[in-house]
């Protein structure tokens, strides 16, 4: 069902939708017709919705079928639609009008209909040169230098071709080797956010590699896979500054091309987001928020991914007024349902967190129809399992997380429950210096049960581990953003004062040491370098 909604919802966008072409296509009193604008409509979301309102469908399998028809039919249409409209960036838009022209000159050579089909890959091949479309190019030349060679004889031309070939190919193997391995770099972590250490080792390796290509030549996709993996040098190594000169460096390259990428800005804004996230400047990084989502659709997989990150440097700067108004947001995009595991899962750690704050008393605003009341941690631990896969990276805060909710509730039982496993869970997967922070703060918690939530005695025997952790900032350490929700710095203090309750923690509780004073003062010190207050 998501598919074919999300085939009407691109069709109701387009220009398509208000000439006639559509209606002779789909017959609106078809039954075909029905289920489009009952759906274009929103006055159906399933199949049982479809059969109430349509009940001369006879079944639910009737409905599959006219479904699947329905949906065969509108990718057909898609070949008809107008591309050249502006919220199409101009090299996508040129993309999908040389395909289209391509396919059409094809069809004709195939028909016999040479000299039409031929000086119409001619005239295409000058722009797909210009838009640096290396593989469609080399299609276009294989097909007239077939021609060139087996019907007109033309020696002259046929060399011109296979020079221009030659170079071409030589272009395309590097920029397959090029996409190769940036994608070699990138599928060990889209569903794990583990040692980043590893990854600037490669990604050094391959830049190596991949440097004298970008100074041979000046082709798109070698430079912008290029740049992509000077971006994971310096990410994982945590050279912010540099990664944001390659990022601006990336957009002023792609500036003196002859035509605009939305794809390029998309992905060096993002980037620049990171940096932003990284060195906790808030408003340095929400421009680029809002560039970014005027660039996307609201239904894309980067639209959620910008959000991610929104939400992380809100988090990050204590702005979690804005954290909970972004987490509203996704979880009322009605497109959220249609997005991959890992990225509905990294939200339902998110409102995990969003949660725990309401819990603590450090976020007050929700809005009607938030779900606070209800919220169970259990459940939660079990819509995370590509999370809880990944033992040194994202597991980490969602064990933090289930702890976090057992203290803040002052259920003592649990916590104790629970010690053992996390001790050894750190003794075995936080063992090196990449997870030496998470490795701290985990042993900072567990002191807390054995003071039975006792805010003075747990003050007494965790200072010393607490200094240690201040002594390794989050921006010197080689770990993923990410495992980090909130600080640990900013969230042990928070910890700390939901222990700060004089009818369960004892009645010297209520009395702020001086340590747990110095920590809110750090706290508000580094809210206040970060802009948030």
């Amino acid at each position: 069902m998501h598919e074919l909604v999300d085939l009407i919802d691109f069709i109701q966008k387009t220009k398509f939708k208000s000439n006639t072409l559509l209606d002779s296509l789909i017959k609106p009193d078809s039954q075909m017709g029905k289920i489009y604008h009952a759906i274009a409509e929103d006055l159906a979301q399933t199949d049982e919705d479809l059969l109430r309102q349509f009940p001369e469908f006879g079944s639910l399998a009737k409905v599959t079928v006219l479904k699947t028809r329905l949906k065969n039919r509108l990718c057909e249409a898609v070949f008809l639609l107008d591309f050249r409209e502006e919220s199409f960036p101009d090299r996508q838009t040129a993309f999908v009008e040389c395909i289209k022209k391509w396919s059409a000159a094809m069809i004709l050579i195939s028909k016999n209909i040479r000299n039409v089909g031929v000086k119409q890959l001619e005239n295409l091949l000058r722009h797909t040169l210009d838009f640096e479309f290396t593989e469609l190019s080399m299609n276009i030349i294989r097909t007239l230098e077939l021609y060139y060679a087996t019907i007109e004889g033309d020696q002259r031309k046929y060399t011109e071709l296979e020079v221009e070939l030659k170079e071409l190919e030589a272009i395309w193997l590097m920029e397959r080797e090029v996409e190769r391995m940036y994608s070699d770099l990138m599928i060990n972590y889209v569903n794990t956010r583990g040692d980043k250490h590893l990854a600037a080792q490669k990604a050094t390796e391959y830049f190596a590699r991949v440097e004298p290509f970008m100074q041979q030549y000046a082709a798109f996709k070698i430079h912008f896979f290029g740049y992509l993996i000077k971006t994971i040098i310096h990410d994982s190594g945590n050279e912010f500054e540099a990664m944001e000169k390659t990022c601006l460096d990336a957009v002023a390259f792609f500036d003196q091309k002859k035509y605009r990428s939305g794809m390029v800005l998309q992905t060096f804004y993002y980037n620049l987001i990171m940096c932003s996230l990284y060195t906790r400047q808030f408003n340095k990084g929400r421009p680029f928020v809002q560039r970014m989502e005027e660039l996307l659709e609201e239904n894309s997989f980067n639209w959620f991914k910008v959000q991610e990150l929104y939400f992380m440097m809100a988090m990050h700067t204590a702005n979690y007024q804005v954290a909970f108004e972004t987490l509203i947001k996704v979880q009322r995009n009605p497109y959220i349902t249609a997005q991959p595991p890992h990225i509905l899962e990294i939200w339902k750690l998110y409102e995990a967190y969003v949660q725990f704050l309401i819990l603590s008393g450090e976020l007050k605003e929700t809005r009607d129809g938030f779900d606070q009341m209800n919220y169970k941690i259990s459940r939660f631990l079990n819509e995370v399992p590509l999370l809880s896969k990944d033992k040194r990276g994202m597991n980490i805060p969602v064990l933090i997380i289930q702890f976090l909710f057992y203290v803040a509730q002052h259920r003592q039982d649990e916590c104790e429950s629970r010690m053992d496993a996390l001790k050894k869970y750190s003794g075995r997967y936080l063992n090196d210096e990449t997870t030496q922070r998470s490795r701290y703060f985990i042993k900072l918690l567990l002191q807390i049960p054995g003071t039975a939530f006792h805010l003075g005695r747990t003050l007494d025997k965790t200072g010393e581990t607490f200094r240690l952790l201040l002594d390794k900032p989050l921006n010197t350490v080689i770990q993923h953003m990410e495992i980090e929700i909130i600080p640990y710095e900013v969230l042990w203090p928070i910890v700390l004062r939901s222990l700060n309750r004089p009818s369960v923690a004892g009645p010297d509780a209520a009395t702020e040491s001086p340590l747990l004073s110095a920590w809110n003062r750090s706290q508000t010190l580094l809210m206040r370098s970060a802009g948030a207050v």
